[in-house]
């Protein structure tokens, strides 16, 4: 008798396979990149290395740090909120208080050629002077928000406006004119050319302009992201613009509305603009005002967050911001782009470019296009960067604090903790491996909670080669500290998964019969059973 398929299905369902052997290993600029860093950089080639020291410059003790302006003897103006202070901060970094605005939001500061600063406050936008620390209103543009200050080279200030997106120009206590209407919501962000003009960035149709004139206007270029807000000028006469997601206007918007002074009645509105421009010259007049665009609901793949200050929506893969390059014959080129950060500010330096991110980063991308994370603040965004005679500056906005970034790499070392890996069941913890170069100490720890909490294990210090001294558990994390002039390259950590009892999750029950007899015929010709 032959073994049934019921007996051979049992076999199959009760047998048992011993686990073997598996590596975690980390390589990569992505994998790295979701880590935690403290003065360490990672290469575009997935290689840690120690940062240029980070220090604090000055700290505010404010809920937001909005705007930056320098004079040319070294003078920091901040403008802030939610309390509308503007700082004063000399080149050794001791802060004073210069002014308080009668409105809670400072959000554009500049200072011309003699010192004399301007603040733009909201809501209900109005722009101040301060001369010798007394402050005087300058010019009411009957706006609800100052988004952007700039001077030109003849001494006149630009005010860039929200929520109508007009551009003023000022040239006298309360002797002011539009200059130039984009049509769009908000004038996010404004920087001098080269030969003088004035480029501006807009929300929520992420146009950037080149205006050389009143009511004359270039669109140097249409992003398919909703806001332009920082621009600037390398030497070649090529510009540099960031897009994003048009956070930066609504962030500012719900701050203004959660403090004092708030103003309810101002609504974030989605536009859709048409700009039509001569074939011949590329000047453009004036666009019609804008139109409440239609809304369309979000794709099946969309998943919307509301809170009470605000509304955006979250498309999974959709890029969230990037860096353009228009070069001088006006073509377009994107030379990076994300899906998880937004671009705040960027700063051409010595061939490079430098630009900082809502995570409280700075990068440098090269001239081949080689980006290098330089440090991580920790704080919640960085929206500020410029240099002073010391170096590079960047601001923290929701901090308040301004660093200031080394050329060379920190004295002390860094320290680089990895992602949460997990094994998927409990497992045994082998060997820690890396490669790279110069001194490294390696950490881990372990627990059974996806999140490190209380029940997690304590750091234990490991010896590159040597197993992982961490208990058994299901997540692992390591941590490495880089001592200057180190850097590491790989990380390796083996792992034996816990061996799982057979689960045996169904039985189908097959029967088999014999055949049936076939009746044969006799010799003579008669059946036979």
């Amino acid at each position: 008798m032959t073994l049934s398929r019921f007996a051979i299905a049992i076999l199959l369902a009760t047998s048992s396979y011993a686990s073997s052997p598996a590596f975690w290993e980390m390589s990569s600029y992505p994998e790295f990149l979701k880590g935690k860093f403290e003065h360490v950089a990672v290469s575009r080639d997935g290689v840690l290395s120690v940062a240029p020291p980070l220090d604090t410059v000055f700290a505010s003790g404010q809920a937001y740090l909005w705007s930056l302006a320098r004079f040319s003897d070294g003078t920091i103006y901040a403008g802030t909120g939610n309390h509308g202070r503007l700082y004063k901060i000399d080149k050794a970094g001791k802060g004073e208080v210069l002014w308080t605005a009668p409105q809670p939001e400072i959000f554009a500061v500049a200072v011309d050629a003699k010192g004399i600063v301007y603040a733009g406050t909201s809501p209900h936008g109005r722009i101040f002077r301060i001369e010798n620390g007394t402050a005087t209103e300058y010019f009411d543009p009957k706006a609800a928000y100052i988004w952007s200050l700039a001077v030109g080279k003849d001494g006149a200030l630009y005010a860039g406006t929200g929520t109508e997106g007009k551009i003023f120009r000022i040239t006298a206590a309360g002797k002011g004119e539009e200059y130039f209407s984009t049509g769009q919501v908000n004038v996010t962000g404004l920087a001098l050319g080269q030969d003088g003009s004035l480029l501006a960035g807009t929300e929520p149709n992420g146009v950037l302009y080149r205006i050389s004139a009143k009511d004359k206007a270039f669109a140097l270029f249409d992003s398919n992201l909703p806001e332009i807000r920082a621009m600037a000028q390398a030497a070649d006469g090529g510009i540099y613009a960031a897009g994003l997601g048009g956070a930066v206007a609504r962030k500012a918007q719900s701050a203004t509305q959660g403090g004092t002074g708030a103003v309810t009645d101002i609504p974030t509105i989605t536009t859709s603009i048409t700009v039509t421009a001569n074939a011949a010259t590329g000047e453009i007049k004036p666009p019609e005002p804008a139109k409440p665009a239609t809304q369309v609901p979000p794709p099946a793949t969309a998943t919307a967050t509301t809170t009470a200050a605000t509304s955006t929506v979250d498309i999974s893969g959709v890029e969230r911001s990037a860096i353009y390059r228009i070069h001088p014959d006006n073509t377009v080129e994107t030379i990076w782009s994300s899906k998880e950060e937004n671009v705040y500010d960027i700063l051409p330096s010595s061939g490079a470019l430098l630009f900082a991110t809502d995570l409280g980063r700075i990068y440098r991308l090269d001239a081949n296009r080689r980006i290098t994370l330089l440090v991580q603040t920790g704080e919640g965004d960085l929206n500020r960067l410029f240099r002073d005679m010391s170096g590079v500056l960047a601001a923290a906005g929701t901090g308040g604090k301004i660093y200031r970034l080394g050329g060379n790499a920190n004295s002390t070392g860094g320290s680089y903790e990895s992602p949460i890996f997990d094994a998927g069941a409990a497992s045994r913890w082998g060997h820690i491996r890396h490669t790279g170069s110069g001194t490294v100490k390696l950490w881990t720890r372990s627990g059974n909670s996806l999140r490190p909490d209380h029940t997690w294990s304590e750091w234990e210090l490991t010896a590159a080669g040597f197993s992982v001294a961490s208990p058994n558990a299901r997540y692992l994390s390591w941590k490495a500290e880089l001592l200057p002039g180190a850097t590491l390259e790989t990380m390796t950590v083996g792992y034996l998964p816990r061996n799982n009892a057979p689960l045996v999750r169904s039985i189908t029950a097959l029967t088999t019969t014999q055949p049936a007899a076939v009746p044969t015929k006799a010799a003579n010709g008669t059946s036979a059973a």
